[in-house]
């Protein structure tokens, strides 16, 4: 019986052999790795990512990048603490490709998202909940990605799924947590040249406008509240946010 699938849409990505291969050398429960190749698939981020988790068997599914490494046994840590209101994800650091270190020195665990739905990095506090995820890595059901929609192929083909995690799990009263018992490093990338392929003009433009079209308004409302006014909220600019169409 497989205790969690984990999905990894991938293009041209020059670690994801690595990052498999450390999935399984890491992982402690029944697992199962679906890898998508999108230079193959031509669906787009969004869409491949669904089709894998339709494919996927466990109860619950990991979405990670292909560029990824996690601790010993972060599988079995996370599920002992996963249950069907959350979505979860592990402590984040950056990821050395080139070593395959990861450095803690500055691990996260907390994000948020502007005035803009851009998301940004959060003080680190105590709190194990938060308003959004980093998107790279995280835990939830299968039964609620789809229902909650995670993967809406009408945002595009990619982009926004940061800020769209926390505003989803809210919407159907569940919540973004991170756990301490369980971490992953992530490569990140800071411009155009560091991608393996051509991501186009004003990358998740499309996924950003079709977010703030939908829900800059006072769905959000409770959620910026309940964090207590993170990033550049403010008591007065949620009170002046459209009423829901």
């Amino acid at each position: 019986m497989i205790d969690l699938s984990i999905v990894i849409p991938s293009l041209l990505e020059p670690y994801l052999d690595k990052t498999v291969e450390d999935i399984k050398r890491h992982a402690e429960t029944d697992i199962e790795v679906l890898v998508g190749d999108d230079a193959v698939e031509k669906l787009g981020q969004r869409a491949l990512t669904n089709k894998l988790v339709r494919e996927a068997k466990g109860k619950y599914i990991m979405k990670c990048d292909a560029h990824v490494s996690f601790s010993q046994g972060f599988d079995k840590r996370m599920l002992e603490e996963i249950d069907d209101s959350t979505i979860l994800a592990p402590l984040m650091g950056v990821l050395d490709p080139i070593g395959w270190t990861i450095n803690g020195k500055k691990m996260v665990s907390r994000y948020g998202f502007d005035t803009n739905l851009i998301m940004q990095y959060l003080p680190e506090t105590d709190d194990d909940e938060t308003p959004c995820l980093q998107g790279s890595a995280f835990m939830m059901s299968k039964e609620n990605y789809f229902k909650w929609g995670v993967d809406d192929e009408s945002l595009g083909s990619w982009g926004q799924q940061a800020v769209q995690l926390g505003i989803l799990a809210y919407l159907n009263g569940g919540r973004c947590r991170t756990t301490k018992k369980a971490y992953y490093g992530h490569v990140f990338r800071h411009s155009d040249a560091d991608f393996p392929y051509d991501r186009g003009p004003n990358p998740g433009q499309f996924a950003n406008s079709e977010m703030k079209r939908r829900y800059l308004n006072q769905s959000i409302a409770g959620l910026i509240e309940k964090h207590n006014y993170f990033c550049d909220w403010t008591p007065e600019i949620v009170h002046a946010l459209p009423d829901v169409v």
